[in-house]
């Protein structure tokens, strides 16, 4: 089973939430990088940041929107790299 990366992109959240949504991640082996305007999380699989993402909504409010690109092939298959945005409202 091929397993898709995915990148979960998290902006104008306010700065003590942001603290949340990385104690949050780290839980789940997530790597974290510091961007501009907040967080670029990184899943090694798109299912755990679904979790991830269904875990977060209920204790935050924000909008989500969610693209796919092509990220190359792994053996016969296709492999696809996820990529959610959650803005805060």
């Amino acid at each position: 089973m091929v397993s898709h990366p995915c990148i979960v992109q998290v902006r104008d959240i306010k700065s003590e939430k942001i603290e949340i949504v990385r104690n949050m991640a780290l839980k789940r082996n997530a790597e974290i990088e510091d961007s501009k305007n907040g967080l670029d999380i990184y899943f090694e699989d798109a299912n755990e940041a679904r979790k991830f993402i269904s875990k977060l909504r209920k204790s935050m409010r924000f909008k989500i929107k969610m693209s796919t690109k092509y990220a190359g092939l792994r053996g016969s298959r296709v492999r696809v790299l996820f990529v959610y945005s959650l803005r805060g409202c």
